[in-house]
């Protein structure tokens, strides 16, 4: 997770030097809340996902202060970068949970 918000921080906002501790605060936060949720709270899919994604977006715009366009760019930039990389992972590794919604085959 960090690493697809530090394409889209380096591609969309060009911040300069890159914010790698900030981006492993926005990724740890927001799996901790993933995982907690899931496997600690069993809360259905929508909010496991959902609540983990809007700390996501809080902490990037707390972080980041990116205008309206451009933190759109970043999350759509951000969210093919992790497209990517869970594809090509769940087709080298064969890992299918990387994709818990549909099967990746390519």
């Amino acid at each position: 997770m960090a690493v697809t918000i530090l394409v889209g921080v380096k591609l969309v906002l060009k911040i300069k030097p890159l914010p790698v501790g900030k981006a492993i605060i926005m990724a740890t936060v927001s799996v901790l809340l993933g995982k907690w949720f899931v496997a600690g709270l069993h809360l259905p899919a929508l909010l496991s996902y959902a609540l983990p994604t809007a700390a996501f977006f809080i902490l990037s715009y707390v972080f980041f202060k990116p205008t309206p366009i451009k933190f759109i760019l970043y999350w759509l930039v951000g969210f093919a970068a992790y497209l990517i990389i869970h594809i090509i992972a769940s087709t080298l590794f064969n890992w299918p949970y990387m994709f818990p919604f549909w099967p990746v085959r390519i």
